[in-house]
C-alpha cells in the first residue's frame, strides 16, 4: 500500500548490500556511541552500581530490583519464575500482572547472579536506550534510500532521538525499566514495511511466525507495550487502506497468511503467560487504575521538563503538568514540530506522511480521555475514550503512548535527512539550520539521578536464621510511597531471598479486595505508627489484639530495621511496641532487630 514514487527504489525490495564488515562496523561505532551516552546520563550510577538506584520519583526500581532477583532465584530452587508466593504471602502474585520483566530477567540474570539485583537493575536502565536505539537504526533500512554516509547518519540521528527522546528521559529517572527497553516499536516499523509495502506480502507465514515470536517476547517484557502496539499497527493498516483502497484485495491474502501465523505462533509461544494474564491465579478482578487519570498534558508537547537540556520556558511551568516527571515525556518542541511539517511538506514520500499521520494519531490518544492543560480539565472527551471500558485495554495507560510518536517524529527526521534539499546554498543552510536546531532542542539535560539502595548486613549475612519457612513481619511498613516506600523490598531480594513476606508492593487481589497494590496494614503496623507519631501507647488489650492477629496470619517474625523508616519518628518506641506485641526482648544484628513469635494456623 505505501508507495514511493519518487525514490529510486521501491519499498518492497531491499535497498543495495553494503559490505558485511563495513555494515557491522557502522553499528559497533553507532552502539559505542549510544552506550557512551547512557553511561554519561547515568554516570552517577557507575561509582557504586551495587550500592546506589537510578531514578528519584517512585518506588518501582526496588519493584523491579525484586523481580530481577525472583527469576533466577526461581529456577534455581525449582519455584515458577512467573508465580510467586515469597510476597504478599499466603496469596501470591501473578507475575504478569505486575511489571516482573521476566524476559530481562533472563538477559541479565548473569548480572544477578555475580552482583546482585540492584547492579542489575542499573545495567539494564543504561543498556535499555542503548538497544531499543540500535533496532531502530535496523528497522530505518528499508526506508532510508542513501547507501552510503549520508543514510547511516540519518538512521544513527534517528536512533540517537529515539534513545534519548523525553519519553525515555522521564522513564529513565522514573527507574522505570520496562519502558527504557522500548524495542517492539522498532521491529512494529520494520513489520508494517514487510505487511503494507507495494505489492504482495513476501513469505507471509514466515514474517507472520516472527511477528509472533516478538509479540511472545514483549507480552515477558511489558504488556501495556504490546497492547499499545497491536493498536497501532491496525490503526496503521486502516489508515492505509483508506488511503489506497484499490490495493486492499491484493494484499488480503498475504495479510491473512501472516496474521493466521503470527496468532498461531503467539498463542503457543505464549501461551502459559497469556494464560496468566486472562485467568490466572492472583491477578486482580477490576480495574487497577483509573484510565481518567492517566492522559497526557497537552501543554507538555510544547513545555520540556528538566530532563531537556534546552528550555525556553521557566522550570515553574514544566512543574505545573500533570502527574509526575516520570510520566511526562511527550515534549515535541517547536523546533521538532516544524521539522515534521516541513518534511512533510518537502519530502515526496508516502512513508513520511504516514509516519506524520500515525505521529499526530498516537499524540492525540496518548492525551487520554479527556483533555487537560496544566493540571486542569477542559471537560473535552477525546478518541481514547473508546477504550475506557474495553477489558484489559482500559487498564493501558495512554499517556505511555507517546513511545509511539517519538519512534514516528524519530523516524521522519530519518527520511528528511536521508532527501532533504540541498541542491542550492540557501536552501542548504536553511534545511541544515532548521534540521539541528530540532536535533539540539532534544539533547538530554544531566538531570539523572540516583537514591542510596543500603541493606543492613542483617539481611545479606544470613537474616538471622530466618528460612523459607519464615514469614516475617518489616518495619518501615512496605508501600508504594516515594522516597523508600518499597526499600524492604531489595531487603527481602539481598537475603536471597531467605524468608517469605506477608506484604509488599505489587498488583494482584485477595479473597476480601479486588485490587491491591501494597502491603497491608495490621494492628502491629497500626500500633508502630502511632507511637512512632508520639501518641499514647496502645493498650494491652490492643497489643494482645496485634499478637493474635500476626500469629493468625501466619507471621513467624518481625524486623524492625531502625533508621530507615520513611516519615521518621520515635523509632525507640517502636522497638518496645514490638516487644509487647511479640512478646521477645528481641536481637539486635548487622543494623536490625528480629523478633521471633510463634505462629497459629494462617489464614487461607
Amino acid at each position: 500500500m505505501l508507495d514511493e514514487r519518487q525514490a529510486p527504489r521501491a519499498l518492497g525490495s531491499l535497498p543495495p548490500r553494503r559490505p558485511r564488515a563495513a555494515t557491522i562496523g557502522c553499528y559497533l561505532l553507532l552502539g559505542a556511541g549510544y552506550l557512551l551516552g547512557s553511561l554519561w546520563l547515568q554516570r552517577r550510577a557507575l561509582a557504586d552500581p551495587g550500592g546506589v538506584l537510578i531514578g528519584h520519583v517512585t518506588a518501582d526500581a526496588d519493584m523491579f530490583a525484586w523481580w530481577l532477583n525472583w527469576l533466577p532465584f526461581a529456577m534455581a530452587h525449582g519455584e515458577n519464575p512467573l508465580l510467586t508466593d515469597w510476597m504478599h504471602w499466603p496469596f501470591g502474585l501473578n507475575a504478569l500482572w505486575n511489571t516482573a520483566v521476566p524476559l530481562l530477567g533472563v538477559l541479565l540474570a548473569p548480572v544477578t547472579v555475580t552482583a546482585g539485583s540492584i547492579a542489575a537493575f542499573n545495567v539494564g536502565v543504561v543498556l535499555g536506550p542503548v538497544v531499543s536505539g540500535l533496532l531502530l537504526v535496523a528497522a530505518l533500512g528499508p526506508f532510508v534510500t542513501s547507501t552510503g554516509a549520508r543514510g547511516w547518519i540519518a538512521r544513527g540521528a534517528a536512533g540517537a532521538l529515539y534513545a534519548f527522546s523525553p519519553f525515555h528521559l522521564a522513564h529513565a529517572v522514573a527507574g522505570h525499566l520496562n519502558l527504557t527497553w522500548s524495542v517492539l516499536p522498532p521491529l512494529l516499523l520494520l513489520l508494517a514495511h514487510h505487511l503494507f509495502g507495494r505489492g504482495p506480502v513476501a513469505r507471509p507465514w514466515l514474517l507472520g511466525g516472527l511477528a509472533g515470536l516478538a509479540f511472545a517476547g514483549q507480552l515477558v517484557l511489558y504488556t501495556q507495550t504490546l497492547a499499545i502496539g497491536v493498536i497501532v499497527l491496525v490503526l496503521t493498516a486502516v489508515l492505509l487502506a483508506l488511503r489506497y483502497p484499490r490495493r486492499v484485495r491484493a494484499q488480503l491474502p498475504g495479510l491473512f497468511r501472516a496474521g493466521v501465523a503470527c496468532i498461531g505462533v503467539f498463542a503457543v509461544v505464549g501461551a502459559y503467560p497469556l494464560f496468566l494474564v486472562l485467568a490466572g491465579p492472583n491477578r486482580p478482578r477490576s480495574a487497577i487504575r483509573n484510565v481518567h487519570a492517566t492522559g497526557a498534558d497537552l501543554a507538555n508537547v510544547l513545555v520540556p521538563t528538566r530532563m531537556t537540556a534546552l528550555r525556553l520556558t521557566p522550570d515553574v511551568t514544566g512543574e505545573q503538568l500533570r502527574g509526575h516527571i516520570g510520566e511526562q515525556g511527550g515534549y515535541l518542541g517547536l523546533a521538532m514540530l516544524a521539522l515534521v511539517v516541513v518534511a512533510v511538506v518537502v519530502v515526496r514520500s508516502t512513508v513520511l506522511r504516514v509516519l506524520a499521520a500515525v505521529a499526530a494519531l498516537t499524540w492525540l490518544c496518548s492525551l487520554g480521555t479527556g483533555l487537560v492543560l496544566f493540571d486542569r480539565e477542559t471537560g473535552i472527551p477525546l478518541p481514547w475514550l473508546a477504550f475506557a471500558r474495553v477489558p484489559l485495554l482500559s487498564d493501558v495507560e495512554p499517556v505511555r503512548i507517546q513511545i509511539i510518536t517519538a519512534l514516528c517524529v524519530a523516524a521522519v527526521v530519518a527520511i528528511w535527512i536521508d532527501r532533504m534539499p540541498l541542491t542550492s546554498p540557501g536552501t542548504r543552510a536553511g534545511a541544515l539550520a532548521l534540521t539541528g536546531f530540532a536535533l539540539v532542542s532534544w539533547l538530554p539535560a544531566d538531570a539523572q539521578e540516583v537514591r542510596p539502595a543500603p541493606v543492613p548486613e542483617f539481611f545479606t549475612a544470613g537474616a538471622g536464621g530466618l528460612g523459607p519457612a519464615d514469614v516475617v513481619e518489616i518495619y518501615p511498613r512496605i508501600t508504594a510511597a516515594w522516597d523508600d516506600g518499597a526499600q524492604g523490598l531489595r531487603w527481602q531480594a539481598a537475603s536471597g531471598p531467605d524468608f517469605r513476606m506477608r506484604g509488599g508492593y505489587f498488583i494482584a487481589s485477595d479473597p476480601d479486595d479486588d485490587v491491591v497494590v501494597q502491603s497491608r496494614w495490621n494492628r502491629y503496623q497500626i500500633g508502630a505508627q502511632w507511637v512512632a507519631d508520639g501518641k499514647n501507647d496502645p493498650s494491652d488489650g490492643y497489643a494482645a489484639e496485634a499478637n493474635a492477629e500476626l500469629r493468625r496470619l501466619g507471621i513467624t517474625a518481625v524486623v524492625m530495621v531502625p533508621g530507615r523508616a520513611v516519615d521518621g519518628g520515635d523509632e525507640d518506641r517502636v522497638v518496645d511496641w514490638t516487644r509487647r506485641v511479640t512478646g521477645d526482648p528481641g536481637r539486635f544484628d548487622g543494623g536490625a532487630w528480629l523478633f521471633r513469635l510463634p505462629v497459629a494456623a494462617p489464614v487461607g
